[in-house]
C-alpha cells in the first residue's frame, strides 16, 4: 500500500482505510515534510507522489486546504502556524534546492524552525546543474542528497528503520526500489 500526504483534509478518511486495510497507525508510518519554492510545485510534486509510492507519507503543503485560503501577504502568522504544524507532524524534512530556492520567503524559515528538531532526518536534495558552492549557506549545513542514488538510499533507511519492506510480487524475488535503473526524478536529479 503506497503513503498517504498527510496535509489532505481528507487524511481521516486515508488513515481509516489504511488502518483497516492494514492494522497500521499512522505512527508506524513515518512522514517526509517536502520544503520547497512554489515555482517548483511540479518538481516538489513529483518527489512528493515518488516518496509515497514507497510506502513512505509525506507533508505536501501545496494540497493543504488551510494553508490555501490563507493569504500569506496578509496572514504571515497563519503562515508560519500551519508550516510548524506539517513539520511538526513529521518526523524527516526534505528540503528542495532549485536554482529558484533562493528566492522562496518559506523555505529559510522552515529550515530554521527545522534545524534542530530535525537534526540529522533533514537532507538537502540538490535539483541538477546547482553546484554545492553557489547554494545558499543556510543550505549547506545538513547532508547533501546529491541524486536519486542517494535519495533512494535515504528512503531506504528510512523504510528500513521503520521496518517497511517490499512485498514480493508473484513469481519473483523481492526487489527493492532502490535496485531498479529507471526513476521518474531523473529528469530533475543526477545519477549519484
Amino acid at each position: 500500500m503506497e503513503g498517504i500526504n498527510r496535509a489532505l483534509k481528507d487524511d481521516n478518511l486515508q488513515k481509516a482505510y489504511r488502518e483497516l486495510l492494514e492494522s497500521v497507525s499512522n505512527k508506524d508510518v513515518p512522514c517526509i515534510f517536502i520544503s520547497y519554492q512554489r515555482q517548483d510545485e511540479k518538481y516538489a510534486s513529483e518527489v512528493a507522489e515518488y516518496i509515497i509510492s514507497k510506502q513512505l507519507d509525506v507533508y505536501f503543503d501545496l494540497e493543504d486546504n488551510d494553508l490555501k485560503q490563507i493569504n500569506q501577504t496578509v496572514n504571515p502568522v497563519a503562515v508560519t502556524d500551519a508550516i510548524k504544524k506539517g513539520l511538526n507532524q513529521s518526523d524527516y524534512m526534505i528540503v528542495i534546492v532549485s536554482p529558484t530556492t533562493a528566492t522562496s520567503p518559506w523555505v529559510p524559515f522552515e529550515v530554521g524552525y527545522a534545524y534542530d528538531k530535525k537534526g540529522d532526518k533533514m537532507k538537502i536534495l540538490r535539483h541538477k546543474g546547482i553546484l554545492k558552492s553557489t547554494m545558499p549557506a543556510y543550505l549547506r549545513v545538513k547532508e547533501l542528497l546529491n541524486g536519486t542514488v542517494s535519495l533512494n538510499r535515504f528512503l531506504g533507511s528510512i523504510r528500513q528503520r521503520h521496518m517497511i519492506y517490499e512485498k514480493l510480487e508473484k513469481g519473483g524475488k523481492v526487489k527493492s526500489f532502490s535496485e531498479f535503473t529507471s526513476n521518474p526524478l531523473n529528469k530533475y536529479l543526477d545519477n549519484e
